[in-house]
Protein backbone atom coordinates (compact mmCIF):
# COMPACT_ATOMS: atom_id res chain seq x y z
CA UNK A 1 0.00 0.00 0.00
CA UNK A 2 1.61 3.25 -0.76
CA UNK A 3 2.29 6.05 1.75
CA UNK A 4 -0.16 8.26 3.38
CA UNK A 5 -0.34 11.43 0.97
CA UNK A 6 0.11 14.81 2.66
CA UNK A 7 -3.07 17.30 1.90
CA UNK A 8 -2.72 19.01 -0.62
CA UNK A 9 -5.12 21.55 -2.83
CA UNK A 10 -5.65 19.66 -6.05
CA UNK A 11 -8.53 22.11 -7.15
CA UNK A 12 -5.91 25.14 -6.63
CA UNK A 13 -5.28 25.09 -10.67
CA UNK A 14 -5.70 22.56 -13.66
CA UNK A 15 -2.26 22.01 -13.47
CA UNK A 16 -2.77 20.85 -9.52
CA UNK A 17 -5.40 19.17 -10.75
CA UNK A 18 -3.41 17.14 -13.52
CA UNK A 19 -0.30 16.30 -11.23
CA UNK A 20 -2.54 14.63 -8.63
CA UNK A 21 -4.10 12.60 -11.40
CA UNK A 22 -0.87 11.43 -12.02
CA UNK A 23 -0.59 10.51 -8.63
CA UNK A 24 -3.66 8.85 -8.52
CA UNK A 25 -2.71 6.90 -11.43
CA UNK A 26 0.48 5.65 -9.93
CA UNK A 27 -0.69 4.92 -6.35
CA UNK A 28 -3.53 2.74 -8.05
CA UNK A 29 -1.58 0.81 -10.46
CA UNK A 30 -0.63 -2.14 -8.50
CA UNK A 31 -5.09 -2.74 -7.71
CA UNK A 32 -5.47 -1.53 -10.94
CA UNK A 33 -2.65 -3.51 -13.01
CA UNK A 34 -1.16 -6.26 -10.50
CA UNK A 35 2.02 -4.42 -9.61
CA UNK A 36 3.36 -1.57 -7.97
CA UNK A 37 4.60 1.53 -9.47
CA UNK A 38 7.19 3.73 -7.73
CA UNK A 39 8.14 7.23 -8.58
CA UNK A 40 10.87 6.07 -9.59
CA UNK A 41 10.05 3.07 -11.62
CA UNK A 42 7.78 5.56 -13.48
CA UNK A 43 10.73 7.79 -14.18
CA UNK A 44 12.53 4.72 -16.06
CA UNK A 45 9.67 4.35 -18.25
CA UNK A 46 8.99 8.18 -19.11
CA UNK A 47 12.92 9.31 -19.05
CA UNK A 48 11.65 11.66 -16.97
CA UNK A 49 14.06 11.76 -13.35
CA UNK A 50 12.14 10.81 -10.04
CA UNK A 51 13.01 14.45 -8.86
CA UNK A 52 11.01 15.84 -12.10
CA UNK A 53 7.89 13.97 -11.34
CA UNK A 54 7.36 15.29 -8.00
CA UNK A 55 7.52 17.97 -9.54
CA UNK A 56 5.05 17.68 -12.18
CA UNK A 57 2.71 15.50 -9.71
CA UNK A 58 2.87 18.34 -7.09
CA UNK A 59 1.42 20.85 -9.97
CA UNK A 60 4.46 22.69 -9.75
CA UNK A 61 5.59 21.89 -13.04
CA UNK A 62 4.44 20.87 -16.69
CA UNK A 63 5.05 18.00 -18.88
CA UNK A 64 7.05 19.57 -21.75
CA UNK A 65 4.55 18.26 -24.80
CA UNK A 66 1.82 16.28 -26.04
CA UNK A 67 4.66 13.69 -26.90
CA UNK A 68 5.76 13.08 -23.16
CA UNK A 69 2.08 12.70 -22.05
CA UNK A 70 1.26 10.07 -24.48
CA UNK A 71 4.45 8.28 -22.82
CA UNK A 72 2.73 9.48 -19.18
CA UNK A 73 -0.54 8.11 -20.09
CA UNK A 74 0.82 4.52 -21.41
CA UNK A 75 3.34 3.84 -18.48
CA UNK A 76 0.30 4.84 -15.86
CA UNK A 77 -2.55 2.64 -18.16
CA UNK A 78 -4.83 5.65 -17.83
CA UNK A 79 -6.19 4.91 -21.29
CA UNK A 80 -6.48 8.29 -22.75
CA UNK A 81 -7.31 10.31 -19.06
CA UNK A 82 -4.23 12.48 -19.34
CA UNK A 83 -4.28 12.85 -23.14
CA UNK A 84 -7.82 13.84 -23.25
CA UNK A 85 -7.19 16.47 -20.83
CA UNK A 86 -4.05 17.73 -21.91
CA UNK A 87 -5.41 20.71 -24.11
CA UNK A 88 -7.29 22.07 -21.22
CA UNK A 89 -4.05 21.47 -19.12
CA UNK A 90 -2.29 23.63 -22.08
CA UNK A 91 -4.10 26.41 -21.34
CA UNK A 92 -5.44 26.87 -18.05
CA UNK A 93 -1.62 25.61 -16.42
CA UNK A 94 -1.50 27.18 -12.87
CA UNK A 95 -4.25 29.96 -13.80
CA UNK A 96 -5.91 30.26 -9.94
CA UNK A 97 -9.30 29.02 -10.41
CA UNK A 98 -10.57 31.56 -9.04
CA UNK A 99 -9.88 33.69 -11.69
CA UNK A 100 -11.41 31.44 -13.85
CA UNK A 101 -14.63 31.67 -12.14
CA UNK A 102 -14.91 35.33 -13.49
CA UNK A 103 -14.35 34.60 -16.82
CA UNK A 104 -16.83 31.05 -17.19
CA UNK A 105 -19.86 33.68 -15.15
CA UNK A 106 -22.89 32.65 -17.34
CA UNK A 107 -21.40 30.12 -19.50
CA UNK A 108 -23.24 27.00 -18.17
CA UNK A 109 -27.06 27.32 -17.33
CA UNK A 110 -27.63 28.26 -13.91
CA UNK A 111 -24.23 29.07 -12.81
CA UNK A 112 -23.75 31.79 -10.54
CA UNK A 113 -27.90 33.59 -11.77
CA UNK A 114 -28.29 33.64 -7.61
CA UNK A 115 -25.27 35.28 -6.17
CA UNK A 116 -21.07 34.92 -6.39
CA UNK A 117 -21.49 31.15 -5.79
CA UNK A 118 -25.15 29.24 -6.62
CA UNK A 119 -23.44 26.05 -5.96
CA UNK A 120 -24.33 23.94 -2.40
CA UNK A 121 -21.27 24.12 -0.56
CA UNK A 122 -19.50 27.32 -1.06
CA UNK A 123 -16.22 28.41 -2.89
CA UNK A 124 -14.42 25.17 -2.67
CA UNK A 125 -17.20 23.65 -4.42
CA UNK A 126 -17.54 25.87 -7.25
CA UNK A 127 -13.60 25.71 -7.68
CA UNK A 128 -14.08 22.01 -8.37
CA UNK A 129 -17.11 22.25 -10.56
CA UNK A 130 -15.18 24.77 -12.27
CA UNK A 131 -12.55 22.04 -13.04
CA UNK A 132 -14.59 19.06 -13.83
CA UNK A 133 -16.03 21.84 -16.65
CA UNK A 134 -12.88 22.44 -17.44
CA UNK A 135 -12.36 18.60 -17.69
CA UNK A 136 -15.11 18.52 -20.25
CA UNK A 137 -13.48 21.04 -22.50
CA UNK A 138 -16.27 23.30 -21.21
CA UNK A 139 -13.64 26.09 -20.30
CA UNK A 140 -11.01 25.60 -23.23
CA UNK A 141 -12.84 28.55 -24.97
CA UNK A 142 -12.36 31.01 -21.91
CA UNK A 143 -12.15 34.57 -22.80
CA UNK A 144 -8.83 34.50 -21.39
CA UNK A 145 -7.43 32.92 -23.97
CA UNK A 146 -8.88 35.21 -26.56
CA UNK A 147 -10.24 32.24 -28.78
CA UNK A 148 -13.46 34.91 -28.53
CA UNK A 149 -16.04 31.95 -28.28
CA UNK A 150 -17.07 32.74 -24.72
CA UNK A 151 -18.08 36.71 -25.74
CA UNK A 152 -19.78 35.48 -29.04
CA UNK A 153 -22.05 33.05 -27.23
CA UNK A 154 -22.83 36.39 -24.47
CA UNK A 155 -23.39 38.62 -27.46
CA UNK A 156 -25.89 36.29 -29.13
CA UNK A 157 -27.87 35.63 -26.34
CA UNK A 158 -28.19 39.04 -25.97
CA UNK A 159 -29.73 39.56 -28.83
CA UNK A 160 -31.75 37.03 -28.25
CA UNK A 161 -30.69 34.36 -29.96
CA UNK A 162 -31.14 30.78 -28.78
CA UNK A 163 -29.51 28.47 -26.45
CA UNK A 164 -29.20 26.03 -29.27
CA UNK A 165 -30.59 25.18 -32.48
CA UNK A 166 -33.50 23.82 -34.93
CA UNK A 167 -32.86 20.66 -35.73
CA UNK A 168 -31.93 21.72 -39.28
CA UNK A 169 -29.63 24.10 -37.97
CA UNK A 170 -28.05 20.86 -35.84
CA UNK A 171 -27.98 19.23 -39.39
CA UNK A 172 -25.90 21.93 -41.16
CA UNK A 173 -23.84 22.09 -38.24
CA UNK A 174 -22.93 18.31 -38.61
CA UNK A 175 -22.63 18.72 -42.57
CA UNK A 176 -19.77 21.38 -41.98
CA UNK A 177 -18.16 18.69 -39.50
CA UNK A 178 -18.91 16.05 -41.87
CA UNK A 179 -16.81 18.09 -44.51
CA UNK A 180 -14.19 19.35 -42.07
CA UNK A 181 -13.41 16.05 -41.16
CA UNK A 182 -12.29 14.63 -44.61
CA UNK A 183 -10.62 18.40 -45.14
CA UNK A 184 -8.96 19.45 -42.68
CA UNK A 185 -6.47 18.51 -40.07
CA UNK A 186 -7.41 16.35 -37.34
CA UNK A 187 -6.82 18.40 -34.27
CA UNK A 188 -8.52 21.31 -35.72
CA UNK A 189 -11.77 19.71 -36.50
CA UNK A 190 -11.50 18.42 -33.28
CA UNK A 191 -11.47 21.48 -31.77
CA UNK A 192 -14.04 22.92 -33.47
CA UNK A 193 -16.52 19.67 -32.99
CA UNK A 194 -15.62 20.03 -28.86
CA UNK A 195 -17.65 23.69 -29.29
CA UNK A 196 -20.83 22.43 -30.88
CA UNK A 197 -20.63 19.39 -28.25
CA UNK A 198 -20.56 21.75 -25.49
CA UNK A 199 -23.24 23.79 -26.74
CA UNK A 200 -25.30 20.42 -27.56
CA UNK A 201 -25.33 19.39 -24.26
CA UNK A 202 -26.48 22.43 -22.71
CA UNK A 203 -29.82 22.30 -25.44
CA UNK A 204 -29.76 18.61 -24.64
CA UNK A 205 -30.44 19.35 -20.80
CA UNK A 206 -33.03 21.92 -20.82
CA UNK A 207 -35.07 20.69 -24.27
CA UNK A 208 -38.40 19.62 -24.16
CA UNK A 209 -39.34 15.53 -24.11
CA UNK A 210 -40.32 16.41 -27.84
CA UNK A 211 -37.47 17.16 -28.90
CA UNK A 212 -35.06 14.96 -26.91
CA UNK A 213 -35.43 12.13 -30.01
CA UNK A 214 -34.06 15.02 -32.58
CA UNK A 215 -31.74 15.75 -30.18
CA UNK A 216 -30.24 12.24 -29.48
CA UNK A 217 -30.09 11.71 -33.31
CA UNK A 218 -27.64 14.79 -33.64
CA UNK A 219 -25.73 13.31 -30.45
CA UNK A 220 -25.26 10.06 -31.96
CA UNK A 221 -24.02 11.96 -35.16
CA UNK A 222 -21.40 13.93 -33.67
CA UNK A 223 -20.24 11.57 -31.05
CA UNK A 224 -19.29 8.93 -33.81
CA UNK A 225 -17.81 12.19 -35.61
CA UNK A 226 -16.04 13.18 -32.27
CA UNK A 227 -14.96 8.82 -32.32
CA UNK A 228 -13.62 9.37 -35.73
CA UNK A 229 -11.50 12.17 -35.18
CA UNK A 230 -10.12 10.56 -31.51
CA UNK A 231 -9.37 7.12 -33.82
CA UNK A 232 -7.26 9.55 -36.41
CA UNK A 233 -5.10 10.95 -33.70
CA UNK A 234 -4.97 7.68 -32.00
CA UNK A 235 -6.41 8.41 -28.57
CA UNK A 236 -8.23 4.34 -28.88
CA UNK A 237 -9.31 4.08 -25.42
CA UNK A 238 -11.08 7.41 -25.50
CA UNK A 239 -12.50 6.77 -29.10
CA UNK A 240 -13.61 3.74 -27.82
CA UNK A 241 -15.75 5.46 -24.73
CA UNK A 242 -16.94 7.70 -27.53
CA UNK A 243 -18.30 4.76 -29.82
CA UNK A 244 -20.29 3.34 -27.00
CA UNK A 245 -21.62 6.91 -26.23
CA UNK A 246 -22.71 7.25 -30.43
CA UNK A 247 -24.38 3.73 -30.34
CA UNK A 248 -25.98 4.73 -26.97
CA UNK A 249 -27.53 8.20 -28.17
CA UNK A 250 -28.45 6.29 -31.65
CA UNK A 251 -30.35 3.90 -30.05
CA UNK A 252 -32.24 5.89 -27.91
CA UNK A 253 -33.51 8.15 -30.76
CA UNK A 254 -34.38 5.05 -32.26
CA UNK A 255 -33.52 6.29 -35.79
CA UNK A 256 -32.61 2.72 -37.30
CA UNK A 257 -30.33 4.08 -39.98
CA UNK A 258 -28.38 6.09 -37.91
CA UNK A 259 -28.17 2.86 -35.37
CA UNK A 260 -26.43 0.98 -38.50
CA UNK A 261 -24.33 4.03 -39.53
CA UNK A 262 -23.25 4.88 -35.87
CA UNK A 263 -21.83 0.48 -35.87
CA UNK A 264 -21.13 0.35 -39.42
CA UNK A 265 -18.61 3.37 -39.00
CA UNK A 266 -17.27 2.28 -35.66
CA UNK A 267 -16.66 -1.45 -37.85
CA UNK A 268 -14.62 0.93 -40.23
CA UNK A 269 -12.83 2.49 -37.78
CA UNK A 270 -11.82 -0.61 -36.30
CA UNK A 271 -9.56 -1.48 -38.78
CA UNK A 272 -6.97 1.95 -37.53
CA UNK A 273 -7.12 0.90 -34.49
CA UNK A 274 -5.80 -2.06 -31.46
CA UNK A 275 -9.29 -3.94 -32.00
CA UNK A 276 -8.91 -7.55 -32.91
CA UNK A 277 -10.02 -8.40 -36.50
CA UNK A 278 -12.10 -10.66 -35.36
CA UNK A 279 -13.88 -8.33 -33.39
CA UNK A 280 -14.04 -5.70 -36.18
CA UNK A 281 -16.01 -8.46 -38.60
CA UNK A 282 -18.48 -9.06 -35.44
CA UNK A 283 -19.28 -5.35 -35.27
CA UNK A 284 -19.37 -5.49 -39.09
CA UNK A 285 -22.25 -8.34 -39.55
CA UNK A 286 -24.38 -6.94 -36.47
CA UNK A 287 -24.49 -3.92 -38.21
CA UNK A 288 -25.95 -5.57 -41.45
CA UNK A 289 -27.96 -7.50 -39.49
CA UNK A 290 -29.62 -4.34 -37.78
CA UNK A 291 -29.40 -3.26 -41.58
CA UNK A 292 -32.00 -5.37 -42.64
CA UNK A 293 -31.70 -5.16 -46.09
CA UNK A 294 -31.64 -1.04 -46.29
CA UNK A 295 -29.47 0.26 -48.79
CA UNK A 296 -28.00 2.80 -46.87
CA UNK A 297 -24.75 4.61 -45.65
CA UNK A 298 -24.51 2.32 -42.90
CA UNK A 299 -24.94 -0.59 -44.67
CA UNK A 300 -21.96 0.35 -46.96
CA UNK A 301 -19.74 1.12 -43.93
CA UNK A 302 -20.36 -2.66 -42.75
CA UNK A 303 -20.39 -4.61 -45.97
CA UNK A 304 -16.79 -1.95 -46.27
CA UNK A 305 -15.34 -3.09 -43.32
CA UNK A 306 -16.19 -6.91 -43.04
CA UNK A 307 -14.66 -7.19 -47.15
CA UNK A 308 -11.44 -4.93 -45.58
CA UNK A 309 -11.09 -7.52 -42.52
CA UNK A 310 -11.52 -10.78 -44.28
CA UNK A 311 -8.68 -9.10 -47.18
CA UNK A 312 -6.48 -8.91 -44.24
CA UNK A 313 -7.16 -12.09 -42.69
CA UNK A 314 -6.18 -13.75 -45.73
CA UNK A 315 -9.71 -14.68 -46.42
CA UNK A 316 -9.33 -13.37 -49.97
CA UNK A 317 -12.23 -15.53 -51.85
CA UNK A 318 -14.54 -13.79 -48.98
CA UNK A 319 -13.43 -10.49 -49.26
CA UNK A 320 -14.17 -10.32 -52.79
CA UNK A 321 -17.59 -11.49 -52.57
CA UNK A 322 -17.87 -8.83 -49.86
CA UNK A 323 -16.68 -6.34 -52.30
CA UNK A 324 -18.61 -7.59 -55.49
CA UNK A 325 -22.00 -7.00 -52.65
CA UNK A 326 -20.89 -3.77 -51.91
CA UNK A 327 -20.77 -2.72 -55.79
CA UNK A 328 -24.02 -3.91 -55.92
CA UNK A 329 -25.54 -1.94 -53.04
CA UNK A 330 -24.46 1.03 -54.52
CA UNK A 331 -25.42 0.75 -58.39
CA UNK A 332 -28.65 0.57 -56.42
CA UNK A 333 -28.24 3.85 -53.96
CA UNK A 334 -27.61 7.32 -54.66
CA UNK A 335 -25.05 9.19 -52.95
CA UNK A 336 -26.00 9.52 -48.87
CA UNK A 337 -24.39 13.22 -49.10
CA UNK A 338 -25.52 13.40 -45.42
CA UNK A 339 -22.94 10.71 -44.14
CA UNK A 340 -20.51 11.52 -47.20
CA UNK A 341 -21.03 8.14 -48.68
CA UNK A 342 -20.13 8.53 -52.20
CA UNK A 343 -19.33 5.68 -54.97
CA UNK A 344 -15.73 6.40 -54.69
CA UNK A 345 -15.79 4.57 -51.50
CA UNK A 346 -16.46 1.66 -52.84
CA UNK A 347 -13.59 1.83 -55.18
CA UNK A 348 -11.11 2.85 -52.26
CA UNK A 349 -12.53 -0.76 -50.58
CA UNK A 350 -11.92 -2.56 -53.79
CA UNK A 351 -8.30 -1.09 -53.96
CA UNK A 352 -7.38 -2.16 -50.06
CA UNK A 353 -8.64 -5.82 -51.15
CA UNK A 354 -7.01 -6.64 -54.45
CA UNK A 355 -3.85 -5.07 -52.82
CA UNK A 356 -4.20 -6.63 -49.76
CA UNK A 357 -4.21 -10.11 -52.42
CA UNK A 358 -1.57 -8.86 -54.76
CA UNK A 359 -3.99 -8.21 -57.70
CA UNK A 360 -1.97 -5.87 -59.31
CA UNK A 361 -3.93 -4.43 -62.18
CA UNK A 362 -7.21 -4.85 -60.36
CA UNK A 363 -5.52 -2.80 -57.31
CA UNK A 364 -4.17 0.04 -59.90
CA UNK A 365 -7.68 0.07 -61.42
CA UNK A 366 -9.36 1.10 -58.28
CA UNK A 367 -6.79 3.48 -56.83
CA UNK A 368 -7.07 5.49 -60.53
CA UNK A 369 -10.98 5.25 -59.85
CA UNK A 370 -10.62 6.44 -56.40
CA UNK A 371 -8.70 9.15 -57.13
CA UNK A 372 -10.72 10.30 -60.13
CA UNK A 373 -13.93 11.00 -58.06
CA UNK A 374 -12.53 12.19 -54.94
CA UNK A 375 -8.72 13.16 -54.68
CA UNK A 376 -8.87 14.79 -51.50
CA UNK A 377 -5.53 14.23 -49.19
CA UNK A 378 -6.68 11.51 -47.14
CA UNK A 379 -7.63 9.25 -49.97
CA UNK A 380 -4.70 10.25 -52.07
CA UNK A 381 -2.00 9.48 -49.34
CA UNK A 382 -4.05 5.45 -48.46
CA UNK A 383 -4.51 4.45 -52.24
CA UNK A 384 -0.72 4.92 -52.40
CA UNK A 385 -0.03 3.23 -49.28
CA UNK A 386 -2.37 0.47 -51.14
CA UNK A 387 -0.36 0.49 -53.52
CA UNK A 388 2.64 -0.68 -51.30
CA UNK A 389 0.91 -3.04 -49.55
CA UNK A 390 -0.02 -4.01 -53.24
CA UNK A 391 3.65 -4.22 -54.36
CA UNK A 392 4.98 -5.87 -51.05
CA UNK A 393 2.15 -8.79 -51.57
CA UNK A 394 3.78 -9.36 -55.13
CA UNK A 395 7.11 -9.54 -53.78
CA UNK A 396 8.85 -6.45 -54.19
CA UNK A 397 9.39 -5.78 -50.22
CA UNK A 398 12.32 -3.30 -50.17
CA UNK A 399 10.23 -1.46 -53.11
CA UNK A 400 6.94 -1.18 -51.25
CA UNK A 401 8.83 0.33 -47.68
CA UNK A 402 10.73 2.79 -50.36
CA UNK A 403 7.06 4.36 -51.47
CA UNK A 404 6.02 3.62 -47.72
CA UNK A 405 8.70 6.23 -46.81
CA UNK A 406 8.64 8.51 -50.07
CA UNK A 407 4.71 9.23 -49.56
CA UNK A 408 5.09 9.98 -45.15
CA UNK A 409 7.67 12.30 -45.57
CA UNK A 410 5.60 14.53 -48.50
CA UNK A 411 2.56 14.60 -46.06
CA UNK A 412 2.16 17.90 -43.74
CA UNK A 413 3.06 16.94 -40.07
CA UNK A 414 -0.42 18.57 -39.58
CA UNK A 415 -2.34 16.26 -41.79
CA UNK A 416 -0.33 13.24 -40.89
CA UNK A 417 -2.42 10.62 -38.66
CA UNK A 418 -2.27 7.62 -36.55
CA UNK A 419 -4.82 6.08 -39.50
CA UNK A 420 -1.91 6.21 -41.61
CA UNK A 421 0.55 5.42 -40.33
CA UNK A 422 -1.46 1.86 -39.41
CA UNK A 423 -1.93 1.71 -42.40
CA UNK A 424 1.46 2.08 -43.27
CA UNK A 425 2.35 -0.67 -40.43
CA UNK A 426 0.29 -3.33 -42.06
CA UNK A 427 3.26 -3.04 -45.41
CA UNK A 428 5.48 -4.42 -43.61
CA UNK A 429 3.26 -6.78 -41.64
CA UNK A 430 2.66 -8.19 -45.37
CA UNK A 431 6.91 -8.80 -45.73
CA UNK A 432 8.17 -12.83 -43.94
CA UNK A 433 9.84 -11.66 -40.77
CA UNK A 434 13.10 -13.56 -41.74
CA UNK A 435 13.68 -11.22 -44.75
CA UNK A 436 12.55 -7.81 -42.88
CA UNK A 437 16.06 -7.01 -41.47
CA UNK A 438 17.85 -7.54 -44.83
CA UNK A 439 15.97 -4.71 -46.40
CA UNK A 440 18.25 -1.70 -47.22
CA UNK A 441 14.90 0.78 -46.89
CA UNK A 442 14.15 -0.83 -43.46
CA UNK A 443 15.31 2.29 -41.51
CA UNK A 444 14.59 5.06 -43.46
CA UNK A 445 10.78 3.52 -43.50
CA UNK A 446 10.81 3.10 -39.49
CA UNK A 447 12.16 6.57 -39.43
CA UNK A 448 9.16 8.34 -41.14
CA UNK A 449 6.72 6.07 -39.48
CA UNK A 450 7.84 7.27 -36.13
CA UNK A 451 8.46 10.65 -37.68
CA UNK A 452 5.66 13.44 -36.03
CA UNK A 453 1.89 13.42 -36.25
CA UNK A 454 -1.15 15.69 -36.21
CA UNK A 455 -0.99 14.81 -32.34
Amino acid sequence: MPAPRKSSDRYRSMAHYFGALIRDLRDSHESRVGEPLTMSHLAARTGYSASMIGQIERGETLPESGTRVRTLDNALRAEGQLILLWPVVQRLGNHPINDLAAATNRITRGYRENGPCALTGGDDMERRYLLQLAGLGMLAQSPIFSTGEHIRQLLERSLGGPDGGTEDQWEAICADHMHALVNRPPTEALDDLMVDLRLLYQQMSVAPPEQSARLQRIAAWMATMHANLLTRLGVYGEARRWWRTARQAADASQDVDMQVWVRGTEAVFGLYSPRSLETVLTLARDAQTLAAGRVAAGAFQAVSAEAQALAVMGRHQEARESVQRLHGLVERSTPDRQFNWTSDQAFFVSSWVHSFEGATEAAREARDNTLAQSPCYQNATNVRLHEAISVASSGGHNEALQLVTKVLSELDPAYRTRMMAHTARRVLDTVPPDKRAALPALPDYRAALNAPTST
